[in-house]
């Protein structure tokens, strides 16, 4: 089912509630209602909110068992989105009460726990989308999302079961999960771009069983290929399906060599995709966030990549 911002929620800081005009540039914890839930997220404001002009959105998706601060924290975002004048929003997947571990997006596998407890990740997100717009001025035609991993494929999620909300999406180690990828139709225009590890041993790079043979820190379940992925959107997009390929010059000898594949011919949005050959479950250049992750890549910036992709 295809959703778009129809959904009527709350925002309140700690200290109470907002309104349109009351958050200056830096960062918000904020909180939304939702389907009995109060669901928080941090907002990043660059300085360019002052000046009343409606802004661009990024929502940043955390991998499973992980925050949005620890995104913030870690990716490197805000520094450009104070450069180039857009919002960030780095919201938390639902959780049980003292058990991080449980912190995952319910993105279509149907092997979260959020999954198992009805949790509406969709609904929040877009309820969440709404009301930043409440709050700030927001450029509806340029909202984004990303995520790595669970968060990754929550973006695929998005983009496959929303119209209109979404300008484009940048899904990094993940795959459209299987149970998601039949009635997967997106909407264009829906620009992508897609980063994966050739050797990223909890997501197949050709599609399969997710973590299989990792015991411990993930739910299962399984994935289609990143070729079918990508391809899904191309399609929708009117793109030629077979992606012009390129190797990028190596800039340090880790093992890594990424291919940038670019699609031609669009009739709606750009997309790309890159795979990091010997490069595993990590959001290059940094270290994978698990000691089953595999090789790092530090011939690539995934955050430098999408920021350029989305905010040229």
């Amino acid at each position: 089912m295809r959703r778009g911002l129809t959904i009527g929620a709350v925002v309140c800081l700690l200290g109470g509630v907002v309104g349109w005009g009351e958050l200056r540039p830096g960062d918000h914890s904020l909180g939304v209602e939702v389907g009995g839930l109060t669901r928080t997220f941090i907002l990043h404001l660059p300085p360019a909110v002052e000046g009343g002009h409606p802004l661009p959105l990024l929502v940043v998706l955390h991998g499973g068992g992980g925050t949005g601060r620890k995104m913030q924290l870690l990716l490197g975002f805000d520094s450009y989105a104070d450069a180039r004048g857009f919002c960030v929003a780095y919201p938390d997947a639902s959780s049980r009460p003292g058990d991080l571990a449980t912190s995952r997006w319910n993105d279509g596998r149907g092997t979260e726990p959020s999954s198992r407890e009805g949790i509406d990740d969709v609904g929040f997100i877009l309820a969440m989308i709404e009301e930043i717009g409440r709050l700030v001025p927001l450029d509806e035609s340029r909202v984004y999302v990303t995520g790595a991993s669970n968060g990754g494929m929550m973006a695929y999620r998005l983009g496959c079961e929303t119209c209109g909300v979404f300008a484009g999406i940048a899904p990094v180690i993940a795959n459209i999960p299987d149970p998601l990828f039949g009635d997967c139709r997106p909407c264009a225009p829906l620009a992508l771009v897609a980063i994966n590890g050739s050797a990223d041993p909890l997501i197949p790079l050709d599609g399969g069983e997710v973590c299989e043979g990792v015991r411990f820190g993930c739910t299962g379940g399984r994935v289609v290929s990143q070729a079918e992925s990508v391809g899904r959107f191309a399609s929708a997009n009117g793109c030629d399906p077979h992606p012009v390929a390129e190797w990028l010059p190596p800039r340090v000898a880790d093992g890594t060599v990424v291919e940038r594949q670019v699609f031609v011919g669009c009739q709606g949005s750009t997309v790309v995709a890159f795979i990091v050959y010997g490069g595993g479950h990590t959001w290059p250049p940094l270290p994978g966030q698990l000691p089953v992750a595999g090789a790092r890549s530090q011939n690539l910036d995934a955050t430098r990549v999408i920021v350029d992709f989305f905010f040229p």
